[in-house]
């Protein structure tokens, strides 16, 4: 397994101090990421910070399933590429993604995910998509919940100037999927209920 980068340790360090003095980011729960092991964060998604704020939470490399549309710009697609980013079709997700998604897994890495499928406009939690908890019970791994408040705000669809608006983020703690394998069939379903359920009280509770 490939160690992370030494410059990706410089970005993050940069990137940390820049958005808490600048943003104010507020990070609660960042210890329930483990320091090594695969494991998932399942994010709500509301601006495209969002990928920056999720990296500042562990100074370990995600790894993204990002929108296929962003890698037809050859140097956006370099950036992004280097950063981790692996494309999605966004109405499937679709074996290749999800075979090179098993196969980091399986490597100890850590993914980020939006189970939502895209960028919600208030504090509910949106309608859940089947990706993210099929790789979590396919690979065996935990899914840990992420809410982010304030990035919405701070560069709204169609905006290119960052606000200086408060940001918050909570980490929730890990859903293990051992017991719901057990469920077979609707195993799925119930990962997906669990993890929204999760989702929503760490929104409510932000």
């Amino acid at each position: 397994m490939k160690e992370t980068p030494w410059w990706y340790h410089l970005l993050w360090g940069l990137a940390l101090v820049i958005f808490k003095v600048f943003l104010g980011v507020e990070i609660k729960g960042r210890r329930n990421i483990p320091s090594k092991g695969a494991v998932i964060l399942a994010s709500n998604h509301c601006s495209y910070l969002d990928p920056i704020i999720l990296g500042l939470l562990t100074p370990r490399k995600l790894n993204f399933l990002a929108k296929e549309e962003l890698f037809r710009n050859f140097l956006f697609k370099y950036l992004i590429t280097t950063l981790g980013a692996l494309p999605l079709k966004r109405d499937k997700l679709d074996h290749r993604s999800f075979q090179q998604a098993l196969y980091l897994l399986s490597e100890g890495k850590i993914l980020a995910f939006f189970p939502e499928g895209t960028r919600s406009k208030n504090k509910k939690i949106g309608k859940l998509r089947q990706g993210t908890a099929r790789i979590a019970l396919k690979a065996k791994v935990p899914l840990i919940p992420v809410v982010i408040k304030g990035t919405g705000k701070a560069l709204p669809p169609g905006k290119k100037l960052i606000r200086l608006v408060k940001i918050r983020v909570r980490v929730g703690k890990p859903i293990p999927v051992n017991g719901i394998l057990k469920e077979k069939k609707k195993a799925i379903d119930i990962l997906q209920g669990k993890l929204k359920e999760e989702l929503q009280k760490l929104a409510n509770n932000q």
